[in-house]
């Protein structure tokens, strides 16, 4: 985050599992809508860097008036590591005449981007969108967690160790029905506690976990066929964080 003064802040971010953004906040925006000329300008104290005229970005209304994709955030943090300054130009939406140059600074920009660098490497590798709502499938008739549920699992274990805004972990067993409903509940028993098992041996706490089975009760297929009954055998899994952390995205 770079503090611009009489605009408002310049933002790169980037999510756990998701793409770098960049953006501009301004809470009294005063560019108008249409495109800006983007340019990266050499500093004063560093002359002999050419200026490069990187086209046009899209400006918007609202209090993030510009927004750009993965691959320019990644060119505009190339520039600013170089030496060079990001200028978006634009004229105000008040006064024709009157255009408005805001640019970030690249003065200190090296140690921000060392610190950022060190931020990625703790970022879990998926982020919440993908691990909010999941599911693990079983073998007809067994309990035991195959290797790709363990695969997952160990992402889903090393979210919840490093996160600290998960309020609960929801397992839910379920089943096909492919035996009678008492021995179905318990093979859904058996198939959410060895989810929850692994995630123990993984370091998660059993107090964050709270268990729940349902054999055939809930089919999201057909149990008409294989590929419906296979489906069917499963476990999801659903993390909640606190309310304040969901009111935040």
């Amino acid at each position: 985050v770079q503090d611009i003064p009489d605009f408002g802040r310049a933002v790169f971010e980037r999510e756990a599992g998701g793409e770098l953004r960049f953006f501009l906040h301004s809470p009294k925006q005063p560019l108008a809508p249409g495109q800006a000329s983007l340019r990266a300008k050499a500093p004063a104290w560093h002359p002999q860097l050419e200026e490069l005229d990187l086209g046009v970005v899209a400006v918007r209304d609202g209090v993030l008036p510009i927004q750009v994709d993965a691959a320019m955030a990644a060119r505009l943090l190339a520039e600013l590591y170089q030496g060079r300054a990001p200028a978006f130009l634009r004229r105000s939406w008040y006064a024709d005449e009157m255009p408005i140059e805001v640019g970030l600074s690249p003065a200190t920009f090296r140690l921000a981007h060392r610190e950022y660098q060190r931020c990625l490497g703790q970022l879990a590798p998926v982020g919440f969108a993908k691990l909010e709502r999941s599911r693990v499938h079983f073998a007809s008739d067994r309990a035991e967690i195959l290797p790709k549920t363990a695969a997952w699992l160990d992402i889903v274990a090393d979210y919840l160790l490093r996160a600290d805004d998960v309020e609960r972990l929801y397992i839910d067993g379920h089943t096909d029905d492919t035996h009678t409903s008492t021995y179905n509940v318990e093979l859904s028993r058996k198939r959410a506690e060895a989810v929850a098992g692994y995630l123990a041996t993984k370091g998660v706490s059993r107090n964050l976990i709270t268990i729940r089975f349902h054999g055939e009760r809930y089919p999201v297929k057909p149990n008409t066929s294989l590929a419906g009954k296979a489906y069917n055998r499963r476990v999801t899994l659903r993390v909640e964080r606190v309310p304040s952390q969901i009111a935040k995205r």
